[in-house]
């Protein structure tokens, strides 16, 4: 039941229309700066909620996270099955690499809007370790992308603009996500169903 809904909301991600995914990503940004900047000022004034307030302003910046780290997820997961095998990176690291930023947001929800500077010298590290694990996801993601629409072994020169586009999402999502509805739609009419949530093919090239 979770593996299919996870396939769903791949496919919603990989269906989505450009203008769509740049709501979704304006309004989080916009819901979240409201939702926390009250969280921020109460903690200010409440020490006694801190834990409380702080557990909830890593809630909604976890929930934010996951909106960008999804589409990230999308767009790797379903273009590393379009690659031939001898050009397909290994998806190890980059499952976890999804997983850990969200995480690390709502547990270090506390340590942000805390007072105990003892405890930078513990969150800086795991926060570096999330920075990088979102550029390795942004890393994954457009080197995926190209290698499924060229079919042959690139450079980070080859696929920079990708992976810049990613990077400052709301504007690379308008350039980004119609060539992910062409890649989905060529490959629903080569996998009848795969639309449907079916599952990916074990090798499906697309040029």
């Amino acid at each position: 039941m979770a593996d299919r809904k996870m396939k769903t909301i791949k496919a919603a991600y990989l269906q989505a229309r450009h203008w769509q995914i740049f709501i979704v990503f304006a309004g989080i940004i916009i819901l979240s700066h409201v939702i926390t900047l009250p969280l921020v000022v109460a903690s200010t004034l409440n020490d006694a909620n801190s834990t409380t307030l702080g557990l909830a302003f890593g809630a909604v910046m976890a929930v934010g996270t996951a909106s960008l780290v999804g589409w990230f997820a999308s767009i790797g997961t379903f273009t590393n099955t379009l690659i031939k095998a001898p050009l397909r990176p290994k998806t190890g690291f980059f499952r976890f690499a999804l997983i850990y930023p969200i995480l690390y947001m709502f547990v270090a929800g506390p340590f942000f809007l805390g007072r105990n500077p003892s405890m930078i010298g513990v969150i800086l590290p795991l926060h570096f370790f999330a920075v990088f694990c979102l550029f390795y996801d942004l890393h994954f993601a457009s080197k995926n992308f190209v290698l499924a629409r060229t079919g042959k072994r690139v450079t980070f020169y080859d696929y920079a603009g990708p992976f810049f586009l990613m990077w400052f999402f709301p504007i690379g999502v308008w350039s980004v996500q119609p060539k992910i509805n062409q890649l989905y739609a060529e490959r629903s009419r080569l996998v009848p169903g795969a639309s449907e949530g079916g599952g990916d093919p074990p090798e499906a090239h697309v040029s």
